[in-house]
C-alpha cells in the first residue's frame, strides 16, 4: 500500500471515531419531548477566588441554620446556595458560622470587625431579630430599599414585617420564626384549657422555667393583655399578672419546686421524661416531637383568645459596597421564595415568615397550630428591654411563687423597670 492510501486510510477511521463519540455524547444528554418539561441543569461549580470575574459573598449564619450540619434542613439551605452560584457563576458564597451572642457573636464580631477590619465584614447575615435594633443604631446593617419594598406585599405576616424592622426601617427579609405554646400529654389532660380561669380549675401543673431571667412565658401573659401600648404597659396590667401567678400557685399549677428551671431546655427535658403534665414549649420543639400523646396548643391567656411570642431571623445585608449590595439582595430574595420557605421551614420544624408558604405545608398538627399562631403573634421584644424587663419579672415570679411576695408587692417591685 503506497503512502498517500495509508494517509487516506487513516483519516477514514479517524473520521469514523469522532463520530462515534458524538454519537456517545449525544446520548448521555437528555433531550426534551413533548410529554417531558424541560429541567433546568444547575451547575454547582464555582470560580476560582483569584479568577478575574469572581466575586465572593461572605454570609454569616448561626449555628442552627448551618448547612453544613447534615439535616434535612441543612441540605436543603446547601442546594440552595449551590443553585444560586450555579446561577452566577462569577460569585462564590463563603459560610461562616457565628454564635448568636457572647465576645464571639454575630453582631459583637461585627462591631468589632467594622472599627479594627472593615474588610472582615460579612456581606449577607442571617440577624437574629432582637439584635436588629442594636445592629442599625451600630450601623452594621444598611437598609436595602428592594427588600423593603418586597415585603410591602400582602405574602408576609405581621408579625413577620415586625421582625425586620428597626425604627422606621426595614433591614432585611425575614426567615424563620420560632412560637411559645403549651406541650402536654393527652394521657395527663385532653385539652389545654384556653383561658386563666379554666386553667386554675384544672389543678394541674403548667411547667415553665420560673427563674429564667427572660422570663418569657410571664411576657407572653403581660403583653397579651388589653391596654399596653407598645413598650408602655399599664400598671393595672403588672398586677393582673402577678395576681395571675399567686393564684396559679395556691391552685397547684404553679407550684413552687418551678423556681428550680432556668432554660426552656430544663423544663423540656422534665416534661420529655415525664415529671411535667404540660409544659411552655416552642414550637420547634412540639413539631419536631415524634411521641404521638404529645401535642400542642396555643398558651392559656385571661381573655382565651390565641397569642404568642416569636423569635426570628431576619436575612440582612450589612456590605456597603454596592456590586457586592446588589448579588447580596439578590441572593436573600432567592432564599425568601415561598416554594424554598415551605420546605425549609417544614423541614427545619419552624413557622415560615409567609402565608403562601405555610399553605403549601402537608395537613396535619403542625399546620393546625401554625394557622392558629401565625396571625396571633408578635416578636419577643428586643435583647436590651427583655434584659430591662426580664430581669425584673423573673426576680417577682420566683419570689411570688415561694411565698416571699403577695401579689400587689411584685407588682410594685417591678415599676421601676417598666417605666417609661
Amino acid at each position: 500500500m503506497s503512502r498517500s492510501h495509508r494517509r487516506l486510510l487513516l483519516a477514514a477511521l479517524l473520521a469514523l471515531c469522532l463520530a462515534g463519540c458524538a454519537s456517545l455524547t449525544a446520548s448521555l444528554i437528555p433531550t426534551a419531548t413533548a410529554g417531558t418539561p424541560n429541567v433546568a441543569v444547575v451547575s454547582t461549580v464555582q470560580p476560582t477566588p483569584g479568577s478575574e470575574r469572581a466575586i465572593t459573598l461572605n454570609l454569616w449564619l448561626p449555628p442552627q441554620f448551618d448547612p453544613g450540619s447534615g439535616s434535612l434542613a441543612a441540605g436543603m439551605l446547601q442546594t440552595r446556595l449551590d443553585e444560586f452560584t450555579g446561577q452566577h457563576p462569577q460569585v462564590l458564597v463563603n459560610v461562616r458560622i457565628k454564635d448568636e451572642s457572647g465576645p464571639g457573636g454575630l453582631l459583637e464580631s461585627m462591631v468589632r470587625s467594622q472599627v479594627a477590619a472593615p474588610l472582615a465584614l460579612p456581606d449577607v447575615v442571617l440577624m437574629p431579630a432582637g439584635l436588629l435594633p442594636e445592629a442599625a443604631a451600630a450601623g452594621v446593617l444598611h437598609p436595602q430599599n428592594s427588600l423593603s419594598n418586597e415585603l410591602g406585599s400582602n405574602d408576609w405576616y405581621p408579625f413577620a414585617v415586625q421582625l425586620a424592622t428597626a425604627g422606621d426601617e426595614r433591614y432585611g427579609l425575614p426567615f424563620m420564626a420560632d412560637g411559645l405554646v403549651t406541650a402536654h400529654r393527652s394521657t395527663a389532660i385532653s385539652q389545654v384549657p384556653p383561658t386563666w380561669v379554666r386553667l386554675m380549675d384544672t389543678r394541674i401543673a403548667l411547667g415553665f422555667a420560673a427563674a429564667d431571667s427572660q422570663a418569657r412565658f410571664p411576657l407572653v401573659q403581660l403583653l397579651s393583655l388589653p391596654g399596653n401600648d407598645g413598650d408602655t404597659i399599664a400598671e393595672r396590667n403588672l398586677l393582673e399578672l402577678f395576681d395571675f401567678f399567686a393564684t396559679g400557685q395556691a391552685r397547684g399549677v404553679f407550684p413552687f419546686w418551678l423556681t428550680q428551671y432556668q432554660s426552656n431546655e430544663q423544663t423540656w427535658q422534665a416534661f420529655s421524661e415525664g415529671r411535667l403534665p404540660m409544659v411552655t414549649a416552642w414550637t420547634s420543639q412540639v413539631f419536631a416531637n415524634r411521641q404521638t400523646e404529645i401535642s400542642g396548643a396555643p398558651l392559656p391567656t385571661q381573655n382565651g383568645q390565641p397569642f404568642t411570642l416569636v423569635r426570628g431571623w431576619v436575612w440582612t445585608v450589612a456590605t456597603q459596597n454596592t456590586e457586592r449590595a446588589a448579588l447580596a439582595t439578590e441572593l436573600i430574595a432567592f432564599l425568601s421564595t415561598p416554594e424554598f420557605l415551605a420546605q425549609y421551614s417544614a423541614a427545619a420544624s419552624l413557622l415560615p415568615p409567609r402565608p403562601s408558604a405555610l399553605a403549601a405545608w402537608a395537613p396535619g398538627a403542625n399546620q393546625a397550630l401554625a394557622s392558629q399562631l401565625v396571625n396571633n403573634a408578635q416578636p419577643l421584644p428586643d435583647r436590651a428591654t427583655t434584659e430591662r424587663w426580664g430581669a425584673a419579672l423573673s426576680q417577682a415570679v420566683v419570689a411570688v411563687l415561694k411565698q416571699e411576695m403577695s401579689a400587689t408587692d411584685a407588682a410594685e417591685s417591678v415599676k421601676d423597670a417598666f417605666a417609661p
